[in-house]
């Protein structure tokens, strides 16, 4: 089971593009590309235009760069 520390929340995420397997968002000053099946709940963006909350694991934070 996942604790809080394996969860990361970023707020005010934009998705610029929601096509193919991966959503094109804007992240913290970056644009990142985030497949949607790897987000845990708490997520709030899904589609292009959505402004929110997204909740990914710790380590897809990295690889993203995002940390």
């Amino acid at each position: 089971m996942m604790n809080g520390a394996d969860r990361m929340e970023f707020s005010d995420v934009e998705v610029l593009d929601d096509g193919g397997l991966l959503l094109r968002c804007w992240v913290d000053g970056k644009i990142v590309s985030v497949p949607p099946l790897r987000l845990l709940p708490g997520t709030t963006v899904a589609r292009a235009g959505d402004r929110g909350m997204l909740v990914p694991e710790r380590e897809m934070a990295r690889e993203l760069g995002l940390i």
